[in-house]
């Protein structure tokens, strides 16, 4: 089954997923979708959730790049098992260094960035939804100053580990190095020339990490999409803990930032995932998937 992915260029944890798909060489469909909402035909599939990369699979919707990446292992959690520290820099780098890196390039350059991507027209509106989708945010945004010099210290503790070994994760690329490689590179597309200031061990990772591509891509029409549903309905076979139960009405939203909500019927609940089905308006059903992490799960009355 190769996978769908729904993702825009500039999106950095996009080029997570896309990177990932190379280091795996799977061959993979893409499904352009705009940087911003609304996505009408992806809302169909997905409800009120925003954030891209998601991963289909055929009737399975991955919404989080780590369980996107797990699935790519055929569900293997151990992929993405990092131990204490190893855990700790993935969250240094996905939660504040994800954030940061826009403080590290001018206001100039990021504004000539998007209208690259977007057009000066887009520019505006792109703006204003990032407004829009960090108003109810919990995440502490740091100030530039600061932003700065947490960029500085992120960078300067890779080149230590990098010193010893070729990649985060020692030998061959693993989940830690994607996690902290995405950040980097949106620094980098903004800003080529940011790259001059950082270690020559940073630099050669950085590399070493594009160098295999994104792997065998194919474009998809949407008449794929639900093709691919049909072709693979396999249900969701998993148990709902307590004190929720199988096939209650359940709204699920991210809880740090883009915190738009969709709903479905519960079918998976343990202490790593939430699963929820939707019904389409064609009656296929399928399944999304959300980490427990990070993520509120509510009843719906």
């Amino acid at each position: 089954m190769i996978p769908l992915l729904y993702h825009y260029p500039m999106s950095p944890y996009s080029e997570k997923l896309r990177l990932a798909m190379g280091l795996r060489g799977v061959a993979w469909s893409s499904i352009g979708v705009s940087p911003q909402p609304p996505r009408d035909a992806l809302d169909q599939l997905l409800g009120g959730y925003r954030r891209i990369p998601v991963l289909q699979r055929g009737a399975h919707f991955y919404c989080d790049t780590r369980l996107a990446f797990e699935s790519l292992y055929d569900g293997d959690s151990t992929v993405t098992l990092l131990d204490a520290d190893d855990e700790a820099l993935r969250d240094w780098a996905e939660r504040e260094i994800f954030f940061a890196v826009f403080s590290v390039v001018s206001p100039i350059k990021v504004l000539g960035f998007l209208a690259r991507q977007v057009g000066l027209l887009g520019v505006g509106r792109f703006m204003r939804d990032r407004a829009r989708m960090m108003r109810n945010a919990t995440v502490d945004v740091l100030t530039p100053e600061r932003a700065r010099k947490a960029v500085q210290e992120f960078i300067e503790h890779l080149a230590v580990r990098l010193s010893s070994r070729p990649y985060l994760s020692g030998a061959t690329p693993g989940y830690l190095d994607l996690c902290c490689y995405h950040p980097l590179w949106m620094a980098r597309q903004i800003d080529p020339r940011v790259t001059s200031a950082w270690p020559l061990t940073v630099s050669q990772w950085m590399t070493r990490m594009e160098t295999p591509g994104h792997g065998e891509v194919y474009p998809t029409v949407w008449d794929r999409v639900f093709e691919d549903i049909a072709e693979n309905q396999s249900p969701f076979t998993g148990a709902v803990t307590k004190p929720y139960q199988m096939g209650e009405c359940v709204a699920v939203a991210p809880s740090d930032y883009a915190r738009d909500e969709t709903s479905g019927e519960l079918a998976g609940l343990d202490k790593d995932r939430i699963v929820i089905s939707r019904t389409l308006a064609s009656g296929q059903v399928i399944y999304l998937h959300f980490p427990r992490q990070g993520f509120e799960l509510r009843r719906l009355q």
